[in-house]
C-alpha cells in the first residue's frame, strides 16, 4: 500500500471514529437575510481562494453551526472534500493529536473554538493546524462565541493566526428582515407553504435567534408529519407554546 493510500485509508478511520461531517439540513441560501450578505460573500470568497481563512463568532443559537454545515454542504456540491468538527465533542473523548492530518481536506470548519480556552495542549494542535492548512492551500471557517482577542487564549501566535482570518460577528436576529428572510428562504426550501398569519405569528412569538428558528421550522415540520396535522394557525400556536 503507497503513502498516499495509506494517508486515505486514515482519514476515512479517523472520519468514522471522530463522526464528522455535515449533520444538519443547511444551505447557504438559508441566510438570505440582509445582516447576512457579508458573511455569505466572504464564504464565496474563501471558496474561489481569494481569503483562505474566515472567523465567526456570536452569542449560542444565533445560527453558527447551521453555517458551518451549509458551507460544508455547498463545497462538497463542488466536488471538494469538507468536513464538520466540533471541538466541545471532541475534546471529551480525544486527545489533541485528533487535529493532526484534517488539511487534507479541502475545507475544515470547525466549531466551539471557545472550549479550548483553559486546554493550553489543544490550543497548540489548533496552531499547528492553521499553520499545516495555510500550507495545503486548505480553506477554514472557524467559529466561536467571541472575536479571536476576546476569546481568552494564551497563546500569542494563535491569537495573532486567528486575528489574520476575514472575522465577522453573526447576526443576532434583532433585525426583522433577516429573520423574515431566513424563514422564507427556509420555508421556500422545504417547499413548505404557511399561511401568511402563520409567518407573521412566528416573526413575532417564535424564537429570535436563528439558529433556534430554524431549528424550530424542524420541529414544526416533523410533527406535523408525525402527527399527521396540517400546519394551521392553532397547530403552530400549540407546539411554539408548549
Amino acid at each position: 500500500m503507497g503513502k498516499e493510500q495509506t494517508l486515505i485509508e486514515h482519514l476515512r478511520s479517523k472520519q468514522l471514529l471522530l463522526n464528522l461531517g455535515p449533520r444538519l439540513d443547511a444551505r447557504l441560501s438559508d441566510f438570505s437575510g440582509p445582516s447576512w450578505a457579508e458573511i455569505i460573500s466572504a464564504i464565496e470568497q474563501l471558496f474561489a481562494g481569494t481569503i483562505q481563512r474566515c472567523f465567526i463568532y456570536g452569542e449560542p443559537n444565533t445560527g453558527k453551526t447551521h453555517l458551518l454545515a451549509a458551507a460544508c454542504q455547498a463545497y462538497s456540491e463542488r466536488q471538494h472534500s469538507t468536513l464538520l468538527l466540533s471541538l466541545r465533542e471532541l475534546t471529551r473523548s480525544h486527545q489533541p493529536d485528533a487535529l493532526q492530518y484534517l488539511e487534507h481536506h479541502d475545507l475544515i470548519t470547525l466549531d466551539d473554538i471557545e472550549i479550548i480556552v483553559d486546554l493550553r495542549e489543544w490550543q497548540e494542535a489548533l496552531f499547528h493546524l492553521l499553520n499545516r492548512a495555510q500550507q495545503n492551500d486548505t480553506r477554514l471557517i472557524l467559529a466561536a462565541r467571541a472575536s479571536p482577542s476576546q476569546l481568552g487564549l494564551v497563546i500569542p501566535d494563535l491569537i495573532s493566526r486567528l486575528q489574520q482570518a476575514a472575522c465577522y460577528r453573526i447576526p443576532n436576529g434583532d433585525n426583522d428582515a433577516d429573520r423574515q428572510a431566513v424563514l422564507q428562504a427556509a420555508l421556500g426550501r422545504r417547499n413548505l407553504a404557511l399561511d401568511p398569519e402563520i409567518i407573521k405569528y412566528l416573526l413575532i412569538k417564535g424564537p429570535r435567534y436563528i439558529g433556534l428558528l430554524l431549528k424550530h421550522l424542524t420541529y414544526l415540520e416533523e410533527s406535523s408529519i408525525r402527527q399527521r396535522k396540517r400546519l394551521t394557525l392553532n397547530f403552530v400556536k400549540q407546539l411554539t407554546e408548549k
